[in-house]
């Protein structure tokens, strides 16, 4: 009996070894890939706020307030804060018919990601769409 229990090898560490290199790479790529969706998520918001911030610009009477308004109460219900609005033209209601009016909208990258701020600086995020007016 005592043969037996020789010709075992023995690999008290192996687990605790396999454990400390493969967990860090499997928790890199899972936050990896939470912030990935999250970018994602963030990015397809700007472009449904753009969109239907853009729609309401080309009716007849929009006001920059109503479409600003608009684009906003979009992204605070889906948790985005402190989004930036821009127009072109600057004053949507003043646009004539068959004018091309674009809607852009931005959020700083940092105020939204689970990520330290300093990952992503100074950039932003944004998206913008372009209807002709009515």
């Amino acid at each position: 009996m005592r043969h037996a229990r020789r010709s075992v090898p023995r690999r008290k560490g192996a687990a605790t070894v396999e454990l400390s290199i493969c967990l860090p790479l499997f928790i890199t790529s899972l936050f990896g890939s939470i912030e990935a969706s999250n970018l994602n998520y963030l990015r397809e918001s700007l472009c449904l706020a753009s969109y239907e911030a853009a729609r309401q610009a080309v009716s007849l009477d929009a006001t920059n307030q109503e479409i600003s308004n608009r684009a906003k109460q979009l992204l605070s219900s889906r948790g985005i804060s402190n989004p930036t609005i821009t127009f072109s033209p600057s004053d949507v209601a003043s646009a004539s018919g068959g004018e091309p009016v674009t809607v852009t909208v931005s959020v700083p990258a940092a105020s939204q990601t689970l990520l330290p701020k300093i990952v992503y600086g100074q950039q932003t995020i944004s998206a913008q769409t372009s209807f002709v007016k009515e």
